[in-house]
């Protein structure tokens, strides 16, 4: 077996198993963190979908590492995320906006250098050339990815807090589950009465935080935000 094969087979069965971040862990110590990024772009693709967001957690590793390693590889590696959220790309983009999320949440270089960048993925601005995904797939991640980065680094995701606020009355119940995960980590006071009216909302989502997919209504989402929001 060719030696890219056997590493992307090792990354597959760490990112399926029970103690998968532990064994993640051991290939990072066994393989350089170049050698790890296409396995886990691959993983973004897996049929099963605990995989893929195991390997969105593991992109922040190894892109973590890799900045202090060497941060011009990192560099290239969002570059190359930014090229396949881009129409021109033509390419297949499931799961690249979370893990630029997970990447800027986890790391101070990448969030200082690629958090607005994120943040314009999920904007609107009609008077001006924008980067808004419109697919409904890649705005939930894009949405998603800067929930997550408002629960690390709410000093960068606060410019996005109008259009968290926003997508509150998107049609979407995931979208509007992210932007209350969102808005609870960035306390957004603003968002208050928009949360009280989706507190009773009792549709289902399956939403993926604190490293574990995790089934709760809009409801559920909306009210720990109003207790983040109001210190409880």
């Amino acid at each position: 077996m060719a030696v890219g094969r056997r590493i992307k087979k090792e990354v597959m069965d760490a990112l399926e198993s029970e103690n998968w971040e532990t064994e993640f862990e051991g290939l990072m110590e066994k393989h350089s963190m170049q050698a790890l990024v296409a396995p886990l772009f691959a993983s973004l693709c897996a049929p099963a979908v605990i995989v893929r967001w195991h390997g969105i957690t593991c992109f922040g590793k190894v892109i973590s590492r890799m900045v202090k390693e060497d941060t011009a590889r990192a560099r290239i590696v969002m570059r190359r995320i930014m090229w396949m959220l881009n129409e021109e790309s033509g390419g297949c983009a499931w799961g690249v906006p979370e893990a630029m999320g997970e990447i800027s949440a986890v790391n101070e270089t990448m969030a200082a250098e690629y958090g607005k960048i994120l943040l314009s993925y999920s904007h609107e601005d009609e008077e001006g050339p924008e980067n808004f995904l419109e697919f409904p797939t890649l705005l939930r991640g894009a949405v998603w990815g800067v929930a997550r980065l408002a629960q690390d680094r709410p000093q960068i995701a606060a410019q996005a807090t109008k259009d968290m606020i926003r997508f509150l009355s998107y049609p979407d119940p995931v979208i509007q589950g992210s932007a209350c995960w969102a808005l609870g980590g960035l306390k957004a006071v603003e968002s208050v009465k928009k949360l009280e009216a989706l507190a009773d909302n009792d549709t289902v989502i399956d939403i993926y935080k604190d490293s574990s997919l995790q089934s709760v209504t809009v409801g559920r989402l909306a009210q720990e935000a109003l207790d983040k929001i109001s210190g409880n």
